[in-house]
């Protein structure tokens, strides 16, 4: 019944503070400001019970924990993202075998995916990527004969949904009958690096590339 009759006294004071901060995320400052506001606000006679006001402090170092968790988080990602780049600088320079690239989709004009096979295969395989990483779609060739070769891809992903302009990457692997599917790999030189948000990619010649796609380094 106490339980009861708390939450009624304590309903006003939730809703004006969600009403007052609509649209925001409550902070642990708005929470003790809204737990000195009850306390305030109590009837003398009715004062608020002693399990939920301890039940509401339990909560109150709950968040505080999480939110000091989120930015020790935060401070480790952005460091691990500032020594992979210094790492990655140190490969500046060497030659690298890459299985995809990146293109640039405007839109509405279809892309060009190149690729160059060595010996006869029986399916060549492209995986499209977002620059997130996730498969965007997925397109084969069968039987392709050794030489250069191009996917035209419309930007369309693999329900046919057109995606948005921007940057995507293509990797490609053969695939025989009884075996399992091998990188198309093509070297160059990596001769720059670039950081997008948390990921890192490498320029190799005039090609962005993930750092995924690289298969071998000399």
């Amino acid at each position: 019944m106490l339980e009861t009759q708390a939450a009624s006294r304590v309903t006003p004071f939730v809703t004006q503070a969600t009403t007052a901060r609509s649209g925001t995320a409550l902070g642990k400052d708005d929470f003790l400001r809204l737990l000195i506001t009850q306390l305030r606000h109590q009837d003398p006679l009715n004062p608020l019970d002693q399990n939920e006001f301890l039940a509401q402090s339990a909560q109150f170092t709950a968040l505080e924990e999480l939110q000091n968790i989120s930015a020790v988080l935060d401070d480790l990602r952005a460091m691990s993202t500032g020594s992979g780049l210094v790492e990655a600088t140190a490969l500046l320079g060497r030659t690298v075998e890459v299985a995809g690239r990146g293109v640039t989709f405007d839109g509405s004009t279809p892309v060009s995916l190149t690729f160059t096979t060595r010996t006869p295969t029986a399916r060549v395989d492209v995986e499209i990527f977002d620059a997130e990483g996730r498969v965007v779609r997925r397109l084969s060739l069968a039987s392709p004969e050794p030489g250069s070769h191009a996917i035209e891809w419309a930007g369309a992903d693999d329900v046919g949904l057109p995606v948005s302009a921007g940057t995507y990457f293509y990797r490609v692997s053969a695939a025989e009958a009884e075996a399992r599917p091998f990188p198309i790999v093509t070297s160059g030189t990596l001769t720059g690096i670039e950081q997008r948000g948390n990921r890192i990619f490498f320029r190799v010649g005039d090609s962005l590339v993930r750092f995924e796609d690289i298969v071998t380094l000399r």
